[in-house]
């Protein structure tokens, strides 16, 4: 069935954290004023993001219909958001004028951008999506190793 098949009673917009939506309020409130099942919406929100990590504060849109049935869509976090996420420093030694100096680097593994483009692009060519989260890897000045 299309959404457009249903009537729209419903558009609530919140931030839940990945895994950790709970049948109390503020969203038990929010949601049972309405008649929504809460437990229900709980239960399907907290398996689609079981994939996340719980520290993953997420913008969601919950449309409710009239039959008191709902659908929800979850705005994915930024790219560069994710890269801040799993950056690392690594020290390295430079010679600077006949003397070792110390030098940090903010890095990134080449693993966690190639599941950045899956997890952004799912249904997108990996050699497609791979240049776009390079060159946001590069304009933050991280180096890939």
């Amino acid at each position: 069935m299309n959404i457009l098949d249903k009537d729209i009673k419903y558009i609530k917009k919140c931030y839940l954290m990945s895994q950790k939506a709970e049948p109390v309020p503020p969203l038990g409130t929010i949601l049972g004023n309405i008649g929504v099942n809460t437990i229900k919406f709980c239960d399907e929100f907290n398996q689609f993001t079981k994939e996340l990590p719980n520290y993953f504060s997420l913008k969601v849109t919950i449309l409710i219909f009239e039959n008191k049935t709902f659908k929800f869509f979850i705005k994915k976090p930024s790219t560069s958001f994710l890269m801040n996420l799993l950056k690392f420093e690594k020290k390295i030694k430079v010679l600077i004028k006949n003397r070792l100096n110390d030098k940090i680097l903010n890095c990134i593994k080449l693993r966690d951008l190639i599941q950045i483009a899956i997890f952004k692009y799912p249904n997108i060519n990996i050699e497609k999506t791979l240049p776009i989260i390079w060159g946001t890897a590069k304009s933050m000045s991280l180096n890939i190793v």
